[in-house]
Formats: structure tokens, sequence, C-alpha cells
């Protein structure tokens, strides 16, 4: 039995996340009972000739409404400041309804509203759903995802982008000589313009020191083939940190 899960991370090192997708692997985990909850906070301050803040924070809470139903509220919010000037500000809500149609199969519908600063996004909301494969071996755990959504996007500068795209996310899980092994990687083209896609990788590392206290190592790799503005489109990430986790 899981019913709560919590989560505490102390950044070593951080760099700047600049992309659209959100990996809701993190924060969906099984639940075990009525309620399943995970919290996610990682931080880091430095000072000296200037002071530098950064702060990311993510939360999962999970309801089973009855056997084959689930909802999920999913949120984030991710801020970095330098001698007190802001360097970039990112969030997410995220709602999702969980239907098990069948073993391994899951339908899911989901709402996610959005902004970045890091990518002149004011705004960015989304609905859509998918349908979700989940199978265990005796040393993998694979996730398969495919789905379409409906997205609108509105910049700083008051232009916007209205689209629907397909949704297209596999997850391998294993453990290697006591090491958990988190692969994730997603693909989301627009279905008017197959050559306008975003895509993300992300790897973790998670190095057990206790039963409860674990030195993560997570890094990722994001790419938007038509980024808004002057954007770059390729951009990368890399987390180090102790993570505390609290289960009963």
């Amino acid at each position: 039995m899981r019913p709560f899960l919590f989560a505490f991370t102390f950044l070593c090192f951080l760099s700047t996340k600049a992309q659209t997708i959100v990996n809701t692997y993190d924060l969906v985990t099984p639940i075990d009972s009525v309620w399943s909850a995970t919290t996610e906070l990682q931080g880091t301050f430095a000072a000296g000739n200037g002071v530098f803040t950064a702060l990311n924070s993510g939360l999962g809470l999970g309801r089973t409404i009855n056997s084959k139903t689930q909802a999920w509220f999913l949120g984030g919010y991710n801020y970095a400041s330098e001698s007190g000037n802001a360097i970039y500000s990112t969030g997410f809500t995220n709602f999702r309804l969980h239907y098990t149609a069948a073993k391994n199969l899951q339908v899911q519908f989901f709402y996610q509203s959005q902004f970045n600063s890091a990518l002149a996004l004011k705004s960015r909301t989304l609905f859509g759903a998918n349908t979700a494969n989940r199978f265990k071996t005796e040393k993998y755990l694979y996730n398969f995802t495919a789905g379409a959504f409906k997205e609108d996007e509105i910049y700083t500068d008051e232009s916007f982008q209205n689209l629907f795209r397909g949704n297209l996310a596999a997850s391998i899980t294993t453990e290697v000589s006591d090491v958990d092994v988190h692969l994730t990687l997603y693909c989301q083209p627009a279905l008017s313009n197959l050559n306008d896609y975003r895509m993300l990788g992300e790897l973790s590392l998670q190095f057990p020191i206790s039963e409860q206290l674990e030195f993560e190592v997570e890094s990722a790799l994001r790419f938007d083939s038509d980024p808004h503005l002057d954007l770059l489109p390729l951009d990368f990430s890399t987390v180090i940190g102790m993570v505390y986790s609290i289960s009963n």
C-alpha cells in the first residue's frame, strides 16, 4: 500500500528548462489506495558577487473514483533569478481522468494550462485524449501512449497559434545494479504540418543511499522544429540532487 509519497530534492545544478512539453510520467504514479500524492521540490541559492536563486517544484494528486476510474491533478512551477532580476519562470496545471478499458489499457482525458517566459509564451492551453498501454516484465516496465490534443498558444508579442497535435510517448523503467533508470520520450507533431514537431527525451538515474534517500541525476534534451521568434530549436537541462521519500 502506498497512499502517500513525498519527495524532496535539493538541487545542486540547474540548466534552463525551455520547452513546452511536460513530462507527466514524473508525477503520475500507481494508485494503490483511494488517494496518492507525489510532491517534488528543487532549489539552489548562491551568493557572493551576485545572488542566484532557482526553484523547481511539482505536485501530483490522484484519487480512485471507482475500480476503473482515476482522477489526477498535476502542477508545477519553475523560477530562476540573478541579483533580483528574473531569468525565467514557467508553470503548468494539468487535470486528467484515466479510465481502465481493459487489462494494461487506459483511455486518458486531459486539460492543461501553462506559461513559459523563456519561450516568450504568455499562455498555452490544450485538451485532448490518449490511449495508454502498460506492460511489465521481470526486468522492465513499459508505458506507451498515443493520442491527440487541441493547442492554443498566445505569445508575449500577442501573436497566437491554434492547431491540433498528435501526442506520442514512451517510457521505460528498470533497475541496474540497484540504480533506478527511467527513460522517457515524447513526440508531438502538428497534424496539419508534420514538419512542425516537438520532441523531448529525458533520462533519470536514482542511486539509493538509504531506504528513503536517493541521489538523482536527471537530464533532458528538447527540440522544437519551428520555435517562435528568434528562439533556438534545441536546449538541454540537467538536475543533480538528493531525493528523500516518505510513504505510509
